[in-house]
Protein backbone atom coordinates (compact mmCIF):
# COMPACT_ATOMS: atom_id res chain seq x y z
CA UNK A 1 0.00 0.00 0.00
CA UNK A 2 1.16 3.37 -0.81
CA UNK A 3 2.01 6.07 1.70
CA UNK A 4 0.35 9.15 2.06
CA UNK A 5 3.54 11.07 0.60
CA UNK A 6 3.09 8.66 -2.13
CA UNK A 7 -0.37 9.11 -2.99
CA UNK A 8 0.20 13.05 -2.58
CA UNK A 9 2.83 12.65 -5.33
CA UNK A 10 0.93 10.55 -7.63
CA UNK A 11 -2.72 12.62 -7.30
CA UNK A 12 -0.50 15.72 -7.75
CA UNK A 13 2.28 14.85 -10.61
CA UNK A 14 1.39 11.55 -11.62
CA UNK A 15 -1.70 12.20 -13.98
CA UNK A 16 -0.54 13.36 -17.16
CA UNK A 17 -0.04 9.52 -18.05
CA UNK A 18 0.46 5.70 -16.20
CA UNK A 19 4.12 5.93 -16.33
CA UNK A 20 4.97 8.47 -14.35
CA UNK A 21 2.06 7.31 -11.96
CA UNK A 22 4.08 4.54 -11.59
CA UNK A 23 7.54 5.94 -11.55
CA UNK A 24 6.24 8.05 -8.53
CA UNK A 25 4.54 5.27 -6.80
CA UNK A 26 7.27 2.12 -7.28
CA UNK A 27 7.48 -0.01 -3.95
CA UNK A 28 10.21 -1.98 -4.94
CA UNK A 29 13.12 0.80 -5.70
CA UNK A 30 13.99 4.37 -4.98
CA UNK A 31 12.41 6.58 -7.81
CA UNK A 32 14.84 9.04 -9.12
CA UNK A 33 11.60 11.26 -10.27
CA UNK A 34 10.37 12.68 -6.76
CA UNK A 35 8.42 15.02 -4.99
CA UNK A 36 10.45 17.31 -2.98
CA UNK A 37 10.22 18.61 0.65
CA UNK A 38 9.75 22.19 -1.03
CA UNK A 39 6.70 20.83 -3.41
CA UNK A 40 8.73 20.98 -6.62
CA UNK A 41 8.94 17.49 -8.69
CA UNK A 42 12.55 16.59 -8.94
CA UNK A 43 14.82 14.11 -11.08
CA UNK A 44 17.82 12.67 -10.30
CA UNK A 45 20.26 13.47 -12.42
CA UNK A 46 23.46 12.47 -11.47
CA UNK A 47 25.63 11.91 -8.64
CA UNK A 48 28.30 13.65 -6.46
CA UNK A 49 31.36 12.81 -4.34
CA UNK A 50 30.81 14.00 -0.99
CA UNK A 51 32.79 13.47 2.46
CA UNK A 52 30.49 10.78 3.34
CA UNK A 53 30.42 7.38 2.52
CA UNK A 54 27.65 7.07 -0.09
CA UNK A 55 27.73 9.75 -3.52
CA UNK A 56 25.17 12.50 -3.38
CA UNK A 57 22.30 13.15 -5.91
CA UNK A 58 22.39 15.59 -8.44
CA UNK A 59 18.63 16.56 -8.79
CA UNK A 60 17.26 19.23 -11.21
CA UNK A 61 13.59 20.03 -11.29
CA UNK A 62 10.98 18.97 -13.89
CA UNK A 63 9.33 21.17 -15.95
CA UNK A 64 7.94 18.72 -18.24
CA UNK A 65 6.73 14.55 -18.00
CA UNK A 66 9.88 12.50 -19.53
CA UNK A 67 7.41 10.59 -20.56
CA UNK A 68 4.65 12.02 -22.33
CA UNK A 69 5.68 15.80 -22.49
CA UNK A 70 2.43 17.01 -20.35
CA UNK A 71 4.09 20.43 -18.83
CA UNK A 72 3.91 19.37 -14.86
CA UNK A 73 5.57 22.86 -13.68
CA UNK A 74 6.37 26.00 -14.53
CA UNK A 75 9.95 27.23 -15.06
CA UNK A 76 9.45 30.76 -13.96
CA UNK A 77 7.89 30.41 -11.02
CA UNK A 78 9.90 27.01 -9.67
CA UNK A 79 12.99 29.21 -10.56
CA UNK A 80 11.59 32.62 -8.72
CA UNK A 81 11.06 30.11 -5.55
CA UNK A 82 14.17 28.46 -5.67
CA UNK A 83 15.89 32.06 -5.82
CA UNK A 84 13.70 33.29 -2.68
CA UNK A 85 14.82 29.75 -0.75
CA UNK A 86 18.73 30.40 -1.79
CA UNK A 87 17.84 34.64 -0.42
CA UNK A 88 16.29 33.16 2.94
CA UNK A 89 19.53 30.61 3.13
CA UNK A 90 21.53 33.64 2.69
CA UNK A 91 19.82 35.86 5.14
Amino acid sequence: MASDTEDQQVGQFGTCCDELNQVMSGEEFEPLITLGGDDILYMSVGLIDIEEDEPGMVDHPVFFCPFCGTKVQDPEEIRARLDAADEDDDA
